[in-house]
């Protein structure tokens, strides 16, 4: 912030440099009498006249008759009762204009951009950087940028971006307890609002070792209730419906929600890997339905060059996907390295969406994708093996997790 008012005060010095000499020197240069050029302006056009009349371009008579009322003319402007027009130019109005703009330009510049800018931008641009770059050695620089910021909403409380931007900043130095607060205080400026309400309950969640209900599961029902499609609402009130037993409720709330997302986002793989998940914890109570012959199976592995890579507890995902649907997979299985090697079956049961189960197709992909993030969005690192054109029905596929993402 500080480097950004300082580029911006050097700027503003820079400019008036163009501005501010040339009225002082205009303030000090001695202005001509109104008479000297009159006089000047005459004696020109009757040099003119003497010239015409030198080339022949004038007459005797015609020359005669120019000099007279060049000489009437002179006489008329000169008499005091002939009207005065021109510009003064007093010494002290380059003076007064130069102050004028010195002191009045930087302060309506500044009153401008309180009034039209965003004061939060810098700082919400900081934090973004912050997240997206390594973190080593500036903890201490957003814990000060974070100060400046609460220090400056004690003094300006009703600023409900401000309270926002610190809430998120809180979250990010994962200090959830004034999050919420922040949160509270946002929201009491600027209720029912969706997003708000959804990242209060998130954080809240955070703040109580991800427990969903009271307050949090209230606040999520407020938000749905003001925009049934509020994908983050979604996603949170299907996890609150998954952390309280009621997997269907969870089902239905992210399969609401993976049809809001776009297929290839992030956000719809971690919506994914949950269904994954919901379907694996399924699987565990429930007989398997299936359509008969639309499944396939095989046995998956990873190749002895790789396996130094992995840790036990790594996430293996093992996925079916189809040209149809993109880079959304049709059925995802998900188990750990330390299962492997394992025999699988990929089957409706498995499915990311009952709109599109792995029966509705005749040819698929198998991936497997082995993370040690656990997150369903593909990572470098992570290392991956494929089989193309696999007509449903086989059960004896061989797939191997042999090459490393980058």
């Amino acid at each position: 912030m500080t480097v950004l008012w300082l580029a911006a005060v050097a700027l503003l010095v820079l400019s008036l440099l163009f501005v501010v000499p040339p009225l002082l020197r205009a303030a000090t240069a001695r202005p001509l009498a109104q008479g000297d050029a009159v006089r000047r302006l005459h004696a020109e056009q009757l040099a003119r006249i003497e010239k015409d009349f030198e080339s022949h371009a004038l007459s005797a008579q015609d020359r005669a008759q120019a000099v007279d009322e060049l000489q009437r003319q002179v006489l008329d402007e000169a008499s005091p009762s002939a009207p005065r027009v021109g510009l003064v130019f007093w010494p002290w109005m380059g003076w007064g204009v130069a102050g004028i703009l010195s002191v009045g330009l930087p302060a309506a510049a500044l009153l401008l951009y309180l009034q039209v800018g965003n004061p939060m931008a810098a700082a919400s641009q900081m934090l973004a950087a912050e997240r997206s770059g390594s973190h080593e050695g500036k903890g201490g620089e957003v814990e000060a940028m974070v100060g400046r910021l609460a220090a400056r909403l004690r003094t300006q409380p009703g600023d409900v971006e401000g309270w926002i931007v610190l809430a998120r900043s809180y979250e990010y130095l994962q200090r959830y307890d004034d999050a919420v607060v922040a949160y509270q205080r946002a929201m009491a400026m600027a209720p029912n609002q969706p997003q708000l309400l959804a990242d209060y309950a998130d954080a809240l969640a955070s703040a109580r070792d991800g427990d969903l209900g009271g307050p949090a599961q209230a606040a999520i029902d407020q938000a749905l209730a003001i925009d049934a499609d509020h994908p983050k609402a979604l996603a949170l009130a299907g996890m609150a419906a998954f952390k309280r037993g009621d997997l269907a409720q969870a089902r239905q709330r992210w399969q609401h929600v993976l049809a809001l997302l776009p297929p290839d986002s992030e956000a719809a793989q971690r919506i994914g890997a949950n269904l994954a998940e919901l379907d694996a914890a399924k699987q565990s109570t429930a007989p398997r339905v299936e359509v008969a012959g639309k499944r396939v199976g095989g046995t998956v592995s990873i190749a002895a060059a790789l396996q130094e890579k992995t840790a036990p507890q790594d996430t293996v995902f093992v996925l079916a996907k189809s040209a149809a649907t993109g880079r959304m997979p049709v059925a995802v299985l998900r188990l750990q390295v330390k299962d492997l090697p394992a025999k699988f079956v990929l089957d409706d049961s498995l499915a990311m969406s009952p709109d599109f189960p792995i029966s509705r197709f005749d040819v698929v992909t198998i991936e497997v994708r082995v993370t040690r993030s656990g997150q369903a969005a593909p990572q470098p690192g992570d290392l991956t093996g494929s089989v193309a054109d696999v007509v449903l029905g086989q059960d004896a596929i061989t797939l191997e997790a042999d090459k490393v993402m980058r």
